[in-house]
């Protein structure tokens, strides 16, 4: 089984995992156009996959004057709507994985 594309209502609260080295171009060649959803700080670029786990794994990047390059990933328990039990460690090599992401463009890590 490969991650699963889904709405990105469904990532609410959510966990930092990694800042990854992405383009919104490389994003949407792969897996098509970005939802675009709404916080305090504006319009973000988002992608939601549910991972064989069934844990939530966004990329989001602000859609301007975003701070950084890239995209980070989030992570996100679909069943209780928050964080609990996500492990990002975890949630990042899933990702990598189901994505066929190489590990060469994790920017950074939210953990360790």
């Amino acid at each position: 089984m490969t991650m699963e594309r889904v709405s990105a209502s469904l990532l609410r609260a959510n966990l930092y995992v990694a800042a990854l080295d992405i383009t919104t171009e490389d994003a949407t060649q792969k897996w098509g156009e970005p939802e675009v959803t709404w916080d305090d700080l504006g319009p973000w670029n988002t992608f939601v996959f549910r991972l064989d786990d069934g844990t939530l794994a966004g990329l989001v990047r602000e859609v301007t004057n975003s701070p950084s390059p890239g995209y980070a990933l989030v992570g996100s328990n679909e069943k209780t709507g928050n964080a609990t039990g996500v492990n990002p460690a975890h949630t990042l090599i899933a990702f990598l994985v189901e994505s066929g992401t190489d590990e060469s463009r994790v920017l950074h890590k939210g953990f360790d």
